[in-house]
């Protein structure tokens, strides 16, 4: 087990030597039981590993830079290397106390720092343990465009004093958003969370349940101990509400008068995510709810931005580079979409249908209508439609649009792997680790757009703090993706999959490791489904009547997983993000560490191996893995 370990921040600590007696610009030194092992920036702390106490700013510090520079264990304990460019050689006369050495030994070659070389290769194996892969790091140029940095965004000044607004408060989107908020802005007034409640007491049990218990937030409850709850309660603001009813369902008269008075900043994450959804009740929820949120806002008196939450799958089934503005053929197609008129068509047909047929039938006709005007569902029809009543109806509001693709768990904060639900990608991991999956309908060779949770949440900060503060009347729309810049491919997606649960097994109920096959691509619902059953003739399942009624619920499950993932797994489609990636180099140096967001740090095999995989083990399936 690690002792004691020390941050220093500065020079070079006194029993390191330092060739040309130089002093570091940027960078401070980890030592662990005297070792030198990392150089940090601006990190001054003191911190006991085997306790696993840290400080707020500490934390803050550390988790600022993990996304720029590679990563190793040590004792079951991840560390970091951040290789600091400003020294002409800083480590030459320190590898022998160093793993660096260990590096220069296995390749035969000159250490990745001084020849600049770190890239996406990995340590020797005696060194990472789980094939821990490394990020990019930042290298010399980088770090000369930091330093010319002024002040930035001006995140910090514009977070402080605020007060929010925040739609679905219950949603893992929402919670991280305010424990970012929580974290790094402690002078922040206050933050009102709407909750789908029918009254206050019901709003107050779900708050207590699932945002003040919900372990998103213990680094507060670690900092304020028995005065948790106490604090949470006089920061968060629950209120009782639903976005789908007029004024927002809010009958507390003097609670929507405070709303009015008060807020500064309206995030508005709420939706229905699922791509299967009745069509009346999206709608209701994305286009409806999202008009009623556009009315209170343009009651509050002192509104800085109004921040919708979309998706980059507004785009549709168009294929090829998707911009942030919406190309003209979308927009032709678009022109006939008369969203008035969906919604009558849904609240129509639903009363005319028997109840018994209502919940089908919806599903179907969203459908319908979906591929009628070029998207995959009724989900990216729906968000589609909550744009174009932005534009049509914000008036003067400084709105402002952010587009995340599909949204996994949490690459660093507030805590690696971090997620709820079971929702995009965790239906597919989980049926394939349980040895359901053996293949599915797809291209292995397109690109799988995914974004961390906690990216997301820095780059909506980043947003609403500069435009915030902006007087611009257009509606600045941002595309938080990765395809174009740091592109996924599904045949490696699948593959480090493989590589986690051949390397960390399921076990069935006889506690036998599950083995995982080589996922199987097919071009056809008949041909998955025929791979799934010759796989349970193969392995001898249970033919009993109550097994092949099992058998046959799970070839559904997995032919439904398979018929929404299709069109996924077949379109040919990058998203643009240059407004974004403007955004990262209007940032300062300070604001990248404290927000980082940049998707092109993200390596992907270490990501979905070392974090995703093991986060959905341990928040999503309640079965964390077993450390050996």
């Amino acid at each position: 087990m690690l002792g004691k370990t020390s941050f220093h921040s500065g020079g070079i600590p006194n029993s390191c030597s330092n060739p040309g007696n130089q002093t570091p610009r940027v960078g401070s030194f980890i030592t662990i039981n005297g070792s030198l092992l990392s150089i940090l920036p601006f990190v001054c702390i003191q911190k006991d590993v085997s306790k696993g106490l840290v400080t707020a700013e500490a934390e803050r510090m550390i988790h600022s830079v993990s996304l720029q520079i590679p990563t190793f264990s040590y004792h079951n304990v991840a560390l970091r290397f951040a290789p600091c460019c400003t020294y002409s050689n800083p480590l030459a006369s320190l590898r022998r106390s160093s793993p660096l050495k260990m590096w220069t030994r296995a390749h035969g070659e000159k250490d990745p720092v001084s020849r600049g070389a770190f890239g996406s290769q990995n340590f020797p194996q005696k060194i990472t343990g789980l094939s821990a892969a490394m990020t990019t790091p930042v290298v010399s140029d980088d770090l000369k465009s930091v330093q010319a940095s002024s002040d930035g965004i001006g995140i910090s000044d514009f977070l402080e004093g605020k007060t929010y607004f925040v739609t679905g408060a219950t949603g893992v989107l929402a919670k991280v958003f305010v424990e970012k908020i929580m974290r790094m802005s402690p002078n922040f007034s206050k933050i009102y969370l709407l909750i789908r409640a029918e009254d206050d007491e019901t709003a107050i049990k779900r708050f207590i349940s699932e945002i003040i218990e919900c372990e998103a937030f213990q680094h507060h409850r670690q900092k304020f101990g028995d005065q948790y709850k106490k604090f949470m309660l006089s920061k968060l603001i629950p209120v009782a509400g639903d976005i789908m009813e007029p004024n927002l369902g809010i009958e507390d008269a003097e609670m929507m008068n405070r709303i009015i008075e008060e807020v500064d900043v309206i995030v508005h994450s709420a939706a229905d995510t699922d791509f299967d959804s009745r069509y009346d009740a999206i709608l209701r929820m994305n286009v409806v709810g999202t008009h009623r949120m556009l009315e209170l806002a343009k009651n509050c008196k002192k509104l800085h931005v109004f921040m919708h939450v979309s998706t980059a799958f507004v785009n549709g089934t168009t294929n090829g580079l998707f911009l942030e503005e919406l190309q003209e053929s979308r927009q032709a197609m678009l022109s006939m979409l008369d969203v008035d008129a969906e919604i009558k068509l849904a609240v129509d047909l639903t009363a005319t249908l028997p109840e018994s047929k209502v919940s089908q039938k919806m599903r179907e006709v969203g459908l319908a209508r979906a591929q009628s005007y070029g998207f995959k569902n009724c989900y990216e029809l729906s968000k589609a439609m909550g744009e174009m009543v932005i534009h049509r109806s914000r008036g003067q509001l400084p709105v402002v649009i952010v587009r995340p693709s599909v949204v996994e768990s949490t690459y660093q904060e507030p805590f690696p792997g971090w997620i709820e639900g079971n929702k995009v990608l965790e239906p597919v991991i989980i049926s394939y680790g349980k040895g359901q999956l053996p293949g599915l309908v797809g291209n292995p060779e397109v690109v799988l757009d995914i974004v961390p949770l906690d990216l997301l949440v820095n780059a909506m900060v980043a947003v609403m703090a500069k435009h915030g503060k902006s007087t611009n009347p257009g509606v600045p729309t941002y595309n938080i993706t990765s395809s174009a810049v740091n592109p996924l491919i599904v045949f490696n997606l699948f593959k480090s999959i493989r590589t986690h649960f051949t390397s960390a097994p399921l076990v069935d109920a006889n506690g036998t490791s599950i083995p995982v096959a080589e996922m199987k691509f097919v071009d056809s619902i008949d041909k998955l489904q025929f791979l799934v059953e010759e796989g349970m003739l193969r392995n001898s399942l249970n033919t009993s009547e109550s097994g092949s009624r099992k058998n046959k619920r799970i070839i559904e499950g997995i032919t439904r997983i398979a018929r929404v993932y299709e069109p996924y797994f077949f379109n040919r489609v990058r998203f643009d993000n240059r407004n974004t990636e403007k955004l990262i180099k209007e940032m300062s140096a300070r604001e990248r560490m404290d927000y980082p967001m940049d998707v092109r740090r993200v390596d992907w095999e270490h990501y979905i191996t070392n974090i995703h995989i093991p986060g959905v083990r341990k928040h999503v399936m309640k079965k964390p893995m077993k450390m050996t």
